[in-house]
């Protein structure tokens, strides 16, 4: 990152493992707010293979971020900066993504699991004991943190994404929990000892089932934010999103159709949360990892 002043907008881009996500952030005082949010979804982990990124997923990808930097741009950014998550920590040959994005103006770092989890925390905010569950295509993160800051934290090997090419479409509902489960334990042991009194959601799982909730027909996120998405009320969507085929998924109010295949995945790792940790309900946040990386980068 580089030192910004204060009234400049930047753009800072999250290629995820299920999509690229753009912000369009700028600092007024002492805080950031955001001007733009714009998503185009790549699927970079689909096809990957013996440790590589499949060509393809980096061309969609690659493509993907340079319509976004045109339009960071637009919007007066002067600064385009972003980070890798899962599939690029992964991917032994995510430098080729990462040329590319040069290319396109777009400085990207490749982050480790626990920064990822460290930026999920500094975006939600918020005060007192709280914990953060962030779902994303290829991995979850968890944390428990107090007053800004983070007492502990874990980033697992499983993600909506990453469940779906690993059980396939036809898995139950048993399966995909079971599996989910059995990655998220190791991290739960670890991030168990610092208790939380609230539950905080980020991530596209979270907030879609949240939008589904409240059957919004465009995505709000005032709306969204602290939105209550319960274990039962999960439970029951995860089984009704098994019955129906992908054609009836994509007609469900607040459902993104491009996310209609791995929604259940995504459900499935929460209940699998729900499970180890007994909480009752986490709490949709729209301000996750994009807001405290560019909240940082102000910081500097």
């Amino acid at each position: 990152m580089s030192p910004a002043v204060n009234n400049r907008r930047i753009g800072v881009f999250d290629v995820g493992s299920n999509s690229v996500r753009l912000l369009v952030a700028e600092k007024r005082g002492e805080q950031v707010f955001s001007v733009r949010k714009e998503r185009i979804t790549t699927r970079l982990l689909a096809g990957f293979a013996e440790g590589s990124l499949s060509p393809e997923a980096i061309g969609r990808t690659a493509k993907a971020i340079a319509q976004l930097a045109e339009i960071a741009r637009q919007e007066g950014a002067e600064d385009l900066i972003g980070f890798g998550t899962s599939a690029m920590r992964d991917g032994e040959n995510r430098d080729e993504l990462i040329r590319l994005a040069d290319r396109a103006g777009v400085r990207l770092r490749v982050l480790s699991g626990e920064e990822e989890a460290d930026l999920a925390y500094a975006g939600a905010g918020g005060t007192g004991r709280f914990g953060v569950l962030d779902i994303g295509g290829g991995s979850t993160e968890l944390l428990c943190g107090a007053d800004g800051r983070v007492c502990a934290c874990g980033s697992a090997q499983i993600g909506a994404v990453r469940l779906f090419e690993a059980a396939g479409p036809a898995a139950d509902a048993r399966t995909l929990i079971g599996m989910a489960r059995s990655a998220l334990l190791p991290v739960w042991e670890r991030v168990r000892v610092s208790p939380a009194d609230r539950w905080v959601g980020t991530g596209g799982t979270v907030t879609t089932l949240a939008a589904m909730r409240l059957g919004l027909s465009v995505y709000d996120p005032e709306r969204i934010q602290n939105t209550p998405v319960t274990a039962s009320g999960t439970r029951e969507t995860l089984d009704g999103l098994l019955s129906m085929d992908l054609e009836a998924r994509r007609r469900i109010p607040g459902l993104n159709p491009e996310r209609a295949d791995i929604i259940p995945c995504g459900a499935a790792i929460l209940l699998a949360f729900f499970g180890l940790s007994g909480a009752d309900a986490v709490y949709a946040s729209d301000r996750d990892n994009l807001l405290g990386y560019a909240g940082k980068y102000f910081s500097m």
